[in-house]
């Protein structure tokens, strides 16, 4: 397993959303959509990633990929601070783009994959954006006629989702769109495709369907959109990760002292240096490292990863966004954390 941060190892499927600040919009004409359409073919190329289904919408996106030689986190760092970039720059804006970390759900595929392609794909019929399935046939900003025709984006995935029809490609097509016109199941209304089946985190396993809101705070680390077996699976893959507990302040703490220490000796720095105000390249590497595996790999908040560094929310936020991950970091959190 990749890591513990996300759910997330070569091969594991998510649902993926990522939503513009404070539900600003993010593509404003045809050509933010072009340069983003691009920027995910390249994307793809650089990481492995294999995208099933995708859908544009004016400000938040929906993505259901499966990861590849790369980690998701890489995947979606590159994508969207490019487009930030990009954004900010066409329109003279400062700041942030993005709200928050996107939002990842790990997903069985055996009893989901279908179902949120057609959620996905159907995104920009459910807001009005197109008015019948023969516009949302004609919609680009989706990989609905990626699937529909052949060769319409050719760095997108299709195989996987026409295989689970039968006949020649021609009959799989006409099966394909025949299901995207038929209802979802009420799952779709019931906010579970946005927000998963199962929760997990320091309190351990939870069913969004027996939850109240005020118990979603100590689970919600982890999210899983599949069975209850399924889940059980993954909570007994993390656990034995996390020698048996997702989230334990003794352990957390503990946790934060060989991070820093690791730190400390990797960069030849003094731990003390994190905490100051230097902007030297040593000490900036090493406190984006920092920050990334304090928020990202032990769960903690901005606040509580900021009073450790001495750094403000936005601060540890920014260190976080500039680390790029790959799959050695893995083995180095691996040594640090056993």
């Amino acid at each position: 397993m990749a890591r513990s941060s996300r759910l997330d190892w070569k091969s594991a499927v998510h649902h993926v959303m990522a939503r513009g600040i404070e539900k600003s919009t993010i593509f404003r004409d045809d050509n933010d959509r072009v340069q983003f359409v691009s920027r995910i073919d390249k994307c793809i190329s650089e990481t492995g990633v294999s995208i099933y289904a995708w859908a544009l919408m004016p400000n938040h996106i929906h993505m259901l990929l499966r990861t590849g030689n790369q980690p998701l986190s890489k995947f979606m760092q590159k994508l969207l601070t490019g487009h930030a970039n990009y954004f900010n720059k066409k329109y003279n804006r400062v700041g942030h783009l993005f709200q928050n970390r996107y939002k990842s759900i790990l997903v069985q595929t055996d009893i989901y994959l279908l179902k949120l392609v057609r959620y996905i794909h159907k995104n920009p019929l459910h807001a009005g954006i197109v008015n019948d399935y023969g516009m949302l046939l004609r919609y680009p900003w989706t990989g609905h006629p990626g699937l529909a025709f052949h060769n319409y984006y050719p760095w997108q995935e299709t195989a996987q989702v026409l295989n689970t029809f039968s006949g020649n490609k021609t009959d799989k097509i006409k099966q394909y769109v025949q299901f995207i016109q038929e209802s979802e199941e009420i799952l779709c209304q019931d906010g579970r495709f946005d927000n998963g089946s199962f929760l997990l985190g320091a309190n351990g396993l939870l069913s969004l369907d027996e939850s109240k809101e005020s118990e979603i705070g100590g689970y919600s680390q982890y999210r899983i959109l599949g069975d209850i077996e399924y889940a059980r699976k993954i909570y007994d893959q993390i656990n034995r990760m996390r020698k048996g507990q997702l989230r334990d302040r003794k352990i957390e703490h503990d946790s934060v002292i060989r991070i820093l220490e690791y730190v400390s000796e990797k960069w030849r720095i003094p731990i003390t240096a994190l905490t100051s105000k230097g902007r030297t390249r040593s000490v900036s590497r090493a406190r984006e490292f920092a920050c990334y595996t304090l928020v990202n790999v032990l769960g903690m908040s901005l606040v509580d990863s900021g009073k450790i560094l001495n750094l403000s929310c936005q601060g540890v936020h920014a260190a976080t966004e500039r680390f790029l991950p790959d799959y050695d970091f893995d083995t180095e959190i691996r040594k640090i954390l056993t």
